[in-house]
């Protein structure tokens, strides 16, 4: 699978993951670039006072890729918990 992502977003998905936007991932990979952004998500600083802070812009990335990977993925949803996105397995 391809991430299309908005232009926003884009150099912040490569530097956080270390590959290229254009690479094409398959499930386990797509998996683990998830895992690594939530990663990137909990360890960013709290922004106070700032328009838009890195914390609010990995939350969006977050959730802009997990959506995407359910699509594509129908054994998988995903699930807000505490307001971070979540991927779980769907009982099928």
């Amino acid at each position: 699978m391809k991430f299309n992502l908005p232009r926003r977003q884009r150099k912040s998905f490569e530097s956080i993951t270390k590959k290229m936007i254009s690479d094409n991932f398959n499930k386990t990979e797509s998996k683990e670039l998830f895992s690594n952004v939530k990663k990137q998500y909990t360890d960013a600083p709290r922004t106070f006072g700032a328009n838009q802070g890195k914390k609010e812009a990995t939350l969006e990335l977050l959730i802009i890729i997990g959506n995407q990977i359910a699509e594509e993925y129908k054994d998988l949803e995903i699930e807000m918990v505490l307001g971070v996105p979540e991927l779980s397995k769907t009982k099928a």
